[in-house]
């Protein structure tokens, strides 16, 4: 995302994530879509995404079973994805297969196969950093501007809702868009 997108990056503590932001989202069960941060202008949107909290703490690797579906070889990558409700990962894929698991809260995912990246307008020419790789979709997945993007209205997905103790698995390849509908915390395993 860009700062254009009113996105920014901040350091900050564990605690004061937990006290500024988780704390005061946990009070809303169910985030809906019109919370989201590109569609208002919540200041109390926060996500902790892709971080590789495992890595500094690895003593709270204790307190997850690593699945055995990783293979042999076990992950690649172990990320923690800790937000309030309302945080939203843009449509995307990952050259890793994936297994999102979720520990907290509840997760929207829409899933496109590849073959349907012809409908997903790929991100390829940019300025920014963004969508640089050709693994960014410029469609705003549950809202999407079908003017603007014709081919998106013929674009078949899958969709599921996660909640605790459910896992997903998403091949590497497949585009995937997801939005928290509450407080949440998910670990995935790229392999």
């Amino acid at each position: 995302m860009s700062q254009e997108d009113g996105l920014k990056e901040r350091l900050m503590t564990l605690k004061e994530f937990t006290r500024k932001y988780l704390s005061t989202s946990s009070c809303r069960l169910v985030w809906p879509l019109e919370k989201s941060p590109l569609t208002s202008t919540q200041s109390s949107i926060a996500y902790l995404a892709q971080h590789p909290l495992f890595e500094q703490i690895p003593d709270l690797l204790h307190d997850i079973e690593l699945p055995s579906l990783c293979g042999e070889g076990g992950p690649s990558n172990v990320n923690a994805w800790i937000g309030t409700g309302g945080t939203r990962t843009p449509c995307h894929f990952d050259t890793y297969d994936n297994l999102l698991v979720q520990i907290v809260g509840a997760k929207y995912i829409r899933c496109f196969h590849p073959n349907q990246s012809n409908k997903l307008y790929v991100m390829k020419d940019t300025d920014s950093s963004y969508g640089k790789q050709g693994n960014m979709s410029a469609l705003n997945c549950e809202m999407e501007d079908y003017d603007l993007h014709p081919l998106a209205k013929d674009a078949t997905y899958s969709e599921t809702v996660l909640f605790p103790g459910d896992c997903l698995y998403i091949p590497s390849g497949h585009w995937h868009y997801v939005r928290s509908c509450s407080t949440s915390a998910s670990v995935n395993f790229w392999f």
